[in-house]
């Protein structure tokens, strides 16, 4: 009779181990995390639906099929899924075997690669990436810039390809967090100028979307990052509608909010000079927040310290200059997992 810990069957079981342990153990993160992020959405004094806009299948380079995004999808607790394969749409006959599982593309053009969400065919850009932008937007389409300065470990972005955005014109949107190649923390050194950049835009008046983004490749990475868009189950064509008027936030953590009376965040006021305007805020993290940012035309109009606290609300005066201003909200949980309001941008009447 065989040896149950015969030298043969310990191998099996260390090749079986091999296999199963890494998903085992990243599944114990990704329970923890979902747990965290539901209990956030508890305390939290609005809707929120938690969505991630561009990760890849086996129908370009990814390496999980349609069924395991799926299935990772589910835990990271997400409520819907953007498929943005490379030069395809072909994955949608996968994706509608699933709920709330949508299909987008993301192709090369001209200095960046073009994300785009709400078409069923497949676009092909050509020399010019306003043309490609302006055309997608015409057919109907949702487009974003994708990692706008490059993307980890060691892709950075030309000059060039970081100042082509000047070419969208004043309004178009970018990912401010991106997490191609990272898994559990997204937030690395092409983010930070990600940010850097949206705020230059932001400070030339622009009205400039920001997103974030897994882009996963593995499927493990699902939801490692994602947007908050401020609406209870919304379908495709709801979420798509809150992306372009920037009701909604990205985060890899807390939840954000920022409003001024009753315009949301996206909105826009139009206000006189000189005029005094209000905003509340409300930054959630049932772990607890260690720190929460107001940016006013590049500026920090407020920091405060919430000191562990899981709930911080509040209001911002602002004296509005005239011009163009925007106000945006940040704010970082007790571990430095962070999140990024859309803006609300001022107008002069």
């Amino acid at each position: 009779m065989p040896n149950p810990t015969s030298p043969q069957r310990r191998a099996r079981r260390r090749a079986l181990k091999r296999v199963t342990y890494p998903d085992r153990v990243i599944g114990f993160w990704k329970d923890a995390l979902r747990e965290r992020l539901e209990a956030t959405r508890k305390l939290a004094g609005f809707p929120v639906s938690r969505g991630d806009c561009h990760c890849h299948s086996t129908y370009s380079d990814g390496i999980g099929s349609v069924t395991e995004l799926a299935e990772w999808q589910a835990k990271a607790g997400l409520d819907f899924l953007f498929v943005t394969d490379h030069g395809t749409v072909r994955q949608k006959v996968e994706c509608v075997r699933h709920p709330n599982l949508w299909w987008g593309q993301e192709p090369g053009a001209q200095h960046h690669h073009l994300g785009i969400l709400g078409l069923d065919r497949k676009y092909t850009p050509g020399p010019d990436l306003a043309v490609d932008y302006r055309r997608v937007i015409e057919l109907g389409g949702f487009p974003f810039i994708p990692h706008p300065t490059g993307w980890y470990p060691t892709t950075r972005y030309s000059a060039e390809q970081i100042e082509a955005l000047a070419v969208l014109g004043e309004e178009f949107t970018i990912e401010v967090i991106n997490g191609a190649n990272n898994i559990f923390d997204c937030w690395d050194v092409t983010d930070e100028m990600s940010v850097a950049l949206w705020d230059r835009h932001l400070a030339q008046g622009k009205v400039v979307r920001g997103m974030g983004n897994s882009d996963a490749h593995l499927p493990q990475a699902i939801g490692d990052v994602w947007n908050g868009v401020l609406a209870e189950n919304p379908t495709r064509t709801e979420v798509i509608e809150a992306l372009w008027a920037g009701r909604f936030f990205a985060s890899d953590g807390p939840f954000v909010n920022l409003r001024s009376g009753a315009t949301p965040m996206g909105g826009t006021l139009r206000r006189r000079a000189g005029t005094t305007v209000l905003f509340q805020y409300e930054c959630v993290d049932s772990l607890g927040l260690q720190q929460l940012r107001v940016i006013a035309d590049g500026r920090v109009l407020l920091d405060e310290r919430p000191t562990d606290r899981p709930v911080q609300r509040g209001t911002v005066r602002f004296r509005f200059p005239g011009g163009r201003s925007y106000l945006r909200l940040e704010c970082y949980a007790r571990d430095n997992r962070r999140a990024y309001s859309n803006p609300i941008y001022l107008r002069e009447r």
